[in-house]
């Protein structure tokens, strides 16, 4: 019987979404290659630092080097950083209001659309893009402080993400944008920079960042998208049937992954509230507004910024 090895590190967080989908991609394709031994071996960052004890030390923002030389043939990596680096048409899923809901997300990314931006990253980066993960979902605002409405965030300093379209978003909605990292939110948060912040509810806890919160705006202004990647050297050697038998498992881990996410974030959004922070839903009128103002985000975007 043929054999097949391969690795899959995981250097994001909160580390559980990540190993969550790896493992089920793995049990998928364990149940359905029928004549190939395949052999994947899952590793957190750490993990693999200190079993192979690279030069280099693996974090989120290099692990596509270790994917780009084939040392690693799977992961999954944030498509805002895929965007910035090796295909800027994919920060049109940064964009806000672009999906009605889940469903529509699902009909986008599973579709002609989604499949395109999945296999149009720069030939110098060896990526192919095999399904789009949340490991999160729609964003919300929480905020340090009590708010009766999205009104009252007018020129407050918001931590918003660092593409243009997440930066545009934030004034969109009235905060002023601080750019920063998802993980700088805390430091900037102690320092008195920010009075909130673009977040996704699955890491609130494990950022610890829920003693900071007094009130969150579910305002599901955009997406936060993950995406399921591989070396593409190593992809095109492989059988095709072996290939078929792998997309399969990453489009229906994908699905899996993104029905717990969507679990996750309600169970932590109900956690606040019975933390005692007060969380704001917007309704239909308001949703509508915030749905025209966005039109200038999508028409500015639209003006050359993606290549057709």
């Amino acid at each position: 019987m043929q054999s097949l090895k391969l690795k899959w590190v995981i250097a994001h967080e909160p580390a559980y979404l990540f190993y969550r989908v790896a493992e089920d991609f793995k049990n998928i394709v364990n149940q359905t290659s029928k004549d190939v031994n395949i052999d994947i071996e899952i590793l957190t960052n750490v993990e693999y630092n200190e079993k192979y004890a690279p030069t280099e030390p693996v974090t989120r923002h290099n692990l596509w080097k270790l994917l780009q030389d084939n040392t690693v043939q799977i992961t999954q990596m944030q498509t805002t950083s895929l965007a910035r680096q090796f295909n800027k048409q994919m920060h049109v899923l940064d964009l806000p209001y672009l999906f009605r809901d889940h469903d529509h997300a699902a009909e986008v990314l599973e579709g002609e659309i989604g499949t395109q931006l999945l296999n149009n990253f720069d030939e110098s980066s060896r990526l192919k893009g095999l399904a789009y993960t949340y490991s999160g979902g729609f964003r919300l605002l929480p905020l340090n402080h009590s708010v009766a409405s999205l009104a009252e965030i007018a020129g407050l300093p918001i931590r918003s993400g660092m593409s243009d379209q997440a930066i545009d978003t934030v004034a969109m909605l009235g905060g002023t944008p601080v750019p920063a990292d998802t993980e700088a939110t805390w430091a900037l948060a102690q320092a008195g920079e920010i009075a909130g912040a673009e977040y996704v509810t699955q890491r609130i806890f494990p950022d610890k960042l829920d003693s900071w919160i007094d009130t969150v705006i579910d305002t599901k202004h955009s997406l936060f998208l993950t995406s399921l990647v591989v070396n593409v050297d190593w992809w095109n050697s492989l059988d095709d049937s072996i290939r078929q038998v792998f997309m399969s498992a990453a489009l229906q881990a994908a699905r899996n992954e993104r029905v717990l996410s969507v679990e996750d974030g309600d169970r932590s959004l109900q956690k606040l509230q019975d933390q005692g922070v007060t969380v704001i839903n917007l309704d239909a009128e308001e949703l509508a507004v915030l749905q025209a103002r966005s039109q200038e985000i999508h028409d500015k975007y639209d003006q050359g910024y993606f290549e057709s």
